[in-house]
């Protein structure tokens, strides 16, 4: 099915019938089901002060007299092309009119052709009839289906269902159409037919106005007029007779089944439903249509509720239909009964249809004829249209709607014929009179009060899930008012449950814990897709979206840990090697625990006097293992620091502290340098993120060549900096790296702090993995150099395996952090409070800041400066171990070869699955390197798949490296070498097929 959507332009000065689209050479015809015509626009309903008076809402004035607005279809191609084109704003005002109706002239192409009469149907127009809202802030929209070539909205369904039982084969040349209606099906069928060639019979009952009958009958076809008002299960019932013809004459008619054929719904689902939607630009909140077979209600509400959940169905139903009882007093569906007879045409029923679907009806509103018959006069009078009884209805009940919702509501409804088919009931007062409906003459416009201006029975019913604005409002009342009464908000009753909760929690979390560090578990419990998890978790009882809010019971949370634990990422597992990070040290875990049972924020002393003090103990200790030598017994070196989240914003800290060197004046004013920072082309990215956020600009941060170890080189550091001044640019800082990322390279520290010397340049080491090194005195030598740099972080929660996140950065220069980022915040750092000089906020860009240095400062003291030392020098053998590995695997049958050397605790290298093999990097050409780029990537799928050891690829552009492994082993005190063997030779056999 396509749909023309409404940016499309329809031809003003052409008649309906003939209005063109396209400019191909040829005639574009619509696919079979429903094909949709003209632009779909919104239109005024404007109303004429008239002899006899006018009716005016209590909230709306009317507006200027009635305009037609009308587009041109001419700029389009073709049906797909038309679909893909966004819904243009809709026309509301004269001179938005005079705009498109030029835009229209200039884009109209030298050749038109004429539509298909199936083209005509859908796309109709959104009228404003806002000014019958009991609100004015409250808008209502009709569709104008009466526009539909068969007169109704019921073209929608006669084409798709008559289009898909031809697809299917259920409908063949030559066979009949037989089709049940109260009206406007009936029409809407003998059109289908019409334009196929086939015959048809169209079965109604007496209840059904002259002009439908004779507009089925005018389509060439049989029509068979049943007695009205027979029960559902009497042979005469016009659905029953359609029934009983398809059986007598099996293979030659085919049956519409309108009521409870699913493609019913399913037309309005795919058409009008996105119509109403791209035509209120998704503002619509309410939707309102009676129902005869429940499809416009319930595929259209369908459709509105996949877009936005919290769009409101409102049914409107004669009174004495089955609807009303089935939803309202949940009468079942083989119970139901006629409570009274009505006029409305099209509209109500006697029995419950298979298309409808009570599920997506949120509320009902119930009116009787002369309500609907009334509100048609009404609109006849003032607004010049002539709508049929069920249009009446429906307009009647957006009207009781707009005075019970929320201000901005829009409210959409459907007008789903016209009032010609009605001219002799609706608009013939001799009719109304013999019916006993002489009050709904009087809607001529005369006199017609407003809804809430008498007593009626009209109100809306809403389901008992659906609160309504008053009761939310009260509702809310009572619950603050309730909430600040006794001694707690919880009973002694719940706060207990929760607190043994949490005793139960911790053991099953020590064990989850003890189970990953084993190995025995997969590294992932099976790879999944976020729908897949979401399914995951909904059939655990836990769903994962919080949208119905409702409080769970322990029971409930304990399914919700075990959930997370069952499908999270085991990052304890020995062999998760896909991050720099792996795995929990258990004291620094304890220490975790700890301060989050603590709560204590550190930012003043006086909140957190311990952690205060721990943290600075910590800084302490990182200033020594940075400037002095291990086992030095000197004085801790002057120093200023911070515990911060991550490394990244340690390496941010950095930048603002070189900047308020330079430009002091910059954290008041802003900066009017151009300045220019420098970093390694195989730094961390954090550099180039900071200075966008710092507002230098990712331009300004420039990446310094590397040598073949992916290490900065000083000389080309000089050439950046040089060639930045020549442009006028203010260099001010070099960011250098100690372990980088994917290599593990340690830069040229000397080489890097002399070029700062001469420039004036601020220089920062970032060790967030490879500054580890500095613990262990056999891995020490690889930072020669870095106690010149001004600044440096590291990152316990990489290597050392500490809870995340663990990240401290340090600089020589005390109170440099509280002259760049002191705020001076009075209701927290009062000059005049107690030990209000041991403050540490005002030095931070934070204000809430967590005690991570508890989880540090316990693991230190447990383990000692030996126990990092021995974690750090195993991760660096491992790593050493690895490349000895994958060497004698690339000599002995060429299944691995190394991509970059050990560095840190990193390990580069590609698998060669045997029919790349020999794969020597050297000499390779590009197919090679190609087919040898693919492979790293679906080996990890299959490892991932299979819960194996998780490692991270990446390719290096820079030094033409395709996708590689990139194994890097922090926190290794559960790995080993006969592991990590193990390992390669199940990455051989599972790659073996690649």
């Amino acid at each position: 099915m396509q749909t023309i959507p409404a940016s499309t332009r329809v031809l003003s000065n052409q008649p309906r019938s003939t209005r063109m689209f396209g400019s191909g050479s040829q005639v574009a015809s619509g696919p079979a089901g429903v094909a949709l015509r003209r632009a779909a626009v919104i239109v005024d309903s404007r109303s004429r002060r008239g002899i006899r008076g006018r009716v005016v809402t209590r909230a709306a004035q009317r507006p200027e007299p009635p305009r037609a607005f009308s587009t041109d279809l001419s700029d389009n191609k073709n049906l797909e092309s038309l679909m893909e084109r966004e819904a243009q704003p809709a026309v509301q005002t004269e001179a938005d009119l005079k705009q498109k109706q030029a835009e229209a002239r200039a884009n109209q192409p030298d050749n038109n052709y004429p539509v298909t009469t199936g083209q005509l149907i859908g796309s109709t127009p959104l009228l404003n009839l806002s000014q019958y809202s009991l609100n004015e802030k409250v808008k209502i929209f009709a569709k104008c289906e009466y526009l539909n070539p068969s007169g109704s909205i019921k073209d929608r369904i006669a084409q798709h269902i008559i289009g898909q039982a031809e697809a299917s084969g259920e409908l063949k040349p030559g066979m009949k159409v037989v089709a049940a209606t109260s009206g406007n099906t009936g029409a809407a069928i003998a059109m289908a037919c019409a334009l196929r060639g086939c015959d048809y019979i169209v079965i109604t009952n007496e209840k059904t106005s002259k002009e439908k009958v004779d507009a089925m009958r005018a389509y060439g076809g049989e029509v068979i007029v049943s007695p009205s008002g027979v029960a559902p299960d009497h042979p005469d019932h016009y659905q029953n007779i359609e029934d009983r013809l398809c059986a007598e004459n099996p293979g030659t008619y085919y049956g519409v089944d309108q009521y409870n054929n699913p493609y019913n719904a399913e037309a309005y689902e795919a058409t009008l439903g996105p119509e109403i939607w791209r035509q209120t630009s998704g503002d619509v909140t309410h939707f309102v249509a009676g129902g005869s077979t429940g499809g416009t209600v319930s595929g259209t509400g369908r459709y509105l509720k996949s877009e936005n959940a919290d769009v409101r169905v409102v049914m409107a139903d004669p009174k004495g239909s089955v609807f009303w009882d089935h939803v309202v007093k949940g009468v079942s569906a083989d119970n139901v009964c006629v409570s009274k007879s009505w006029e409305m045409e099209g509209v109500g029923k006697d029995s419950i249809p298979g298309c409808f679907d009570i599920n997506v009806i949120d509320g009902m509103v119930r009116g009787n004829d002369e309500d609907a018959f009334a509100m048609c006069r009404e609109v006849a009078a003032n607004d010049g249209l002539l709508l049929g009884g069920s249009a009446g209805l429906n307009l009647h009940a957006a009207r009781v709607l707009s005075g019970e919702v929320d201000d901005g509501s829009v409210i959409v409804t459907v007008f789903p014929d016209n009032g010609v088919k009605y001219l002799s009931k609706i608009y013939n007062d001799s009719w109304l009179e013999s019916k006993g409906l002489e009050g709904a003459a009087e809607g001529n416009g005369a006199v017609s009060p407003d809804v809430d201006e008498k007593e009626h029975e009209s109100r809306i019913h809403w389901k008992p899930e659906i609160v309504t604005r008053q009761e939310q409002t009260a509702a809310a009342a009572a619950s603050a008012a309730a909430a600040v009464e006794g001694h707690h908000l919880l009973t002694e009753e719940q706060t207990e449950a929760e607190l043994k909760f949490l005793e139960d929690i911790a053991p099953k979390l020590v064990r989850y814990h003890r189970e990953s560090i084993g190995g025995a578990e997969r590294v992932h419990s099976r790879l999944q897709s976020p729908d897949d998890l979401a399914e995951t978790f909904a059939a655990a009882g836990v769903p994962l979206d919080l949208a119905d809010g409702a409080p769970v019971d322990e029971l409930a949370l304990d399914a919700a840990v075990q959930a997370v634990m069952d499908n999270s990422v085991r990052s304890s597992h020995p062999l998760f090697l896909n991050q720099l990070y792996s795995g929990v040290d258990p004291v620094a875990l304890a220490g975790d625990w700890l301060a989050s049972a603590l709560n204590a924020n550190v930012h003043t002393f006086e909140v957190a006097p311990v952690l205060t003090e721990i943290e600075k103990a910590v800084l302490a200790k990182t200033a020594r293992m940075w400037l002095q030598p291990l086992g030095s017994a000197a004085q801790t070196p002057p120093h200023d620091g911070l515990i911060v989240p991550g490394g990244s914003l340690a390496n941010m800290y950095s930048l603002l502290l070189a900047r308020d060197r330079v430009d002091p004046d910059a954290r008041n004013r802003g900066t009017s340098m151009e300045l220019v920072a420098f970093c390694s082309e195989q730094s961390h990215y954090s550099f180039r993120k900071s200075a966008m956020v710092m507002g230098i600009g990712m331009d300004n941060m420039v990446k310094v060549k590397c040598d073949a170890d992916g290490a900065m080189i000083a000389e080309e550091l000089e050439k950046e900096v040089l060639a930045a001044k020549e442009r006028g640019a203010v260099p001010f800082y070099v960011g250098t790296t100690a372990g980088s990322t994917v290599l593990g390279a340690y830069d040229d520290y000397h080489g890097c702090a002399d070029v700062c010397k001469r420039h004036g340049l601020w220089m920062h080491v970032d060790g967030a993995w490879g500054g580890a090194a500095a613990l262990s005195p056999a891995r020490r030598g690889v930072l020669d150099g870095f106690e010149k740099a001004d600044s440096f972080c590291w990152n316990p929660h990489k290597m050392l395996g500490l809870p995340l996140q663990c990240s401290i950065f340090v600089t020589k220069q005390p109170g440099s952090l509280a002259k760049a980022n002191a705020a001076k915040a009075d209701y927290l750092f009062q000059p005049d409070k107690n030990n209000a000089g041991a403050d540490l906020g005002d030095r931070t860009i934070q204000c809430g800041r967590k005690a991570d240095a508890l989880k540090i400062w316990l693991s230190w003291k447990h383990r000692g400066d030996k126990g990092w030392s021995d974690m750090v020098d195993r991760s660096f053998g491992l790593a050493e171990e690895v490349e000895r590995m994958i060497l004698e695997r690339e000599n002995r049958d060429g299944s691995f070869v190394l991509a970059a050397n050990a560095q840190c605790a990193n390990v580069g290298f590609w698998y060669v699955p045997p029919r790349l093999r020999p794969f020597k990097y050297a000499g390779a050409s590009a197919n090679q390197l190609t087919e040898i780029g693919f492979v790293a990537p679906k080996l990890k799928d299959r490892m991932q798949r299979e819960g194996d050891a998780m490692i991270g690829f990446q390719p290096i552009d820079s030094m033409n490296l395709p996708n590689f492994f990139r194994l890097v082993l922090p926190n290794s005190r559960h790995l080993s070498k006969q592991m990590l063997s193990d390992m390669l030779d199940r990455m051989d056999e599972m790659g073996k097929n690649l």
